[in-house]
């Protein structure tokens, strides 16, 4: 069997070309590009609808959406507009379907995407049919034999990509901490439907009151469909998507007075927005994780021993239940604080010096060897909570003691370092702000280096 090492240009013309779709390959100029005991599929495609590179995915790959796992087409030499391409069928093809299979157009970045199937086609000759597919406009390449070229005029994509309005898009989302998701992911036709991690933004989180906030960026075809799922841990410590949340890690809307996926056919969004500048807002009513419930609040004492090496002198939780914003605790006594608030089970949480991640609570793994901030161990209220009362108020009742320096510590951000004011260093005033002068060199009042 011929080797396709490379999809040969749109545009290949040889000195003899022809340039229409009457003036088709005969099954002898075909025979140079396949084997007998092999499927050949070759079509013709107007110049307007082939700007990128085409392959073909059916029955005999398992559909896979994988461009590597498909078999690309070729342009068939001294034919202009006509392309070919030659796989080996099944085992055992469906005696009902035969081999189905379906061209595809790459986008502009080479990805897959089931949007620029072929939409319509004519069969002109060989053992091909024509059939409604599942949705409207789609088709299956139902072949019968290898005995002969299967030859067709694409007459549509579903999706012409040739036509399509590329803008760079920036999705945010904002977070709520519903559902025990960690960190959001994107999928959709810009990246071949495979699910692509969103990035923590520092600038975003102040930006929206300091709940952790996500973003990516990309260019996309205007109509692009994508969906946003939520992530989490895997036992090795990577951000994964879980695979066991299936449609539950979603993002849904209140339609109607019921909760759907967000929005459009199918459920998937379509990047359409004329503002490329898309933001989902976890915290406002009217969106949700899939997998968040109407589980009511409870009234919920913390009562935390804390270490008192390096401890910020105030202290707050911060968590889903105030929208990552943080609430401060105040000190019982030596280590020991405590809050009041109102919770779900399943939210997450963490400790920080008051309104401020410079100042972090960590604890120590002694299976890894390794220190991690207390929000990568996944405490939850389900695995530590108890009824009890607190000043005859019936609670949830939480006790942590986090005081062994040996299993918790409180870490600073990188650069932070102690300054010691010495003769050769002094305290200035910089447009109100307060910095110190060492060696000719200013920082912060950390400490950090800044100029």
């Amino acid at each position: 069997m011929r080797k396709f090492y490379a999809i040969l240009a749109a545009a290949l013309i040889s000195v003899c070309s022809f340039a229409s779709k009457d003036v088709v390959p005969s099954d002898a100029v075909l025979a140079d590009y396949y084997d007998q005991g092999n499927v050949c599929v070759c079509i013709f495609v107007p110049a307007d609808m082939a700007c990128n590179d085409m392959v073909i995915t059916g029955s005999f790959n398992e559909w896979s959406s994988t461009v590597a796992n498909c078999v690309p087409f070729e342009a068939v030499e001294g034919y202009d507009g006509w392309y070919v391409a030659s796989f080996e069928p099944e085992a055992e093809p469906s005696e009902a379907d035969g081999i189905c299979a379906k061209p595809i157009m790459l986008d502009v970045d080479g990805n897959f995407n089931w949007e620029y199937q072929v939409g319509a086609a004519t069969a002109i000759r060989g053992g091909v049919q024509v059939v409604q597919g599942a949705y409207a406009g789609e088709i299956d390449l139902k072949h019968y034999g290898t005995d002969a070229p299967n030859v067709y005029t694409v007459d549509a994509w579903k999706q012409n990509p040739c036509t399509a309005i590329y803008h760079n898009y920036n999705v945010t989302v904002v977070s709520n901490g519903c559902g025990g998701y960690v960190v959001p992911f994107i999928v959709g036709g810009m990246n071949g439907w495979t699910f692509q991690q969103m990035q923590y933004s520092s600038a975003k989180t102040v930006e929206y009151g300091g709940v952790p906030t996500y973003e990516i960026s990309f260019k996309a075809a205007e109509g692009t469909p994508y969906q946003i799922v939520s992530g989490k841990l895997n036992d090795s410590g990577e951000m994964e998507v879980d695979p066991g949340w299936n449609d539950d890690s979603y993002m849904q809307m209140l339609v109607d007075g019921a909760w759907v996926r967000i929005p459009g056919e199918d459920g998937d969004n379509q990047l359409t927005h004329e503002n490329p500048n898309i933001v989902w807002d976890l915290r406002v009513d009217t969106l949700q994780w899939a997998r968040c419930d109407e589980t009511p609040a409870e009234h919920v004492v913390f009562a935390v021993n804390l270490p008192v090496e390096n401890r910020p002198e105030a202290v707050e939780i911060i968590g889903g239940f105030d929208g990552w914003a943080g609430t401060a605790m105040e000190l019982l006594n030596t280590g020991w604080h405590f809050v009041e608030l109102e919770a779900k089970a399943n939210q997450f949480f963490k400790f920080r010096g008051a309104g401020s991640w410079d100042v972090e609570l960590e604890l120590y793994n002694a299976e890894n060897d390794e220190w991690a901030k207390i929000a990568d161990n996944q405490l939850v209220f389900g695995e530590l909570w108890s009824d009890d009362t607190y000043k005859g108020t019936p609670c949830k009742w939480i006790e942590l003691d986090f005081s062994d320096p040996a299993v918790a510590r409180w870490t600073t951000a990188d650069g932070i370092e102690d300054v010691v004011l010495t003769v050769e260093a002094k305290k200035v005033m910089v447009d109100g702000v307060m910095y110190i002068v060492r060696d000719n060199k200013l920082y912060n009042i950390q400490g950090t280096q800044v100029r």
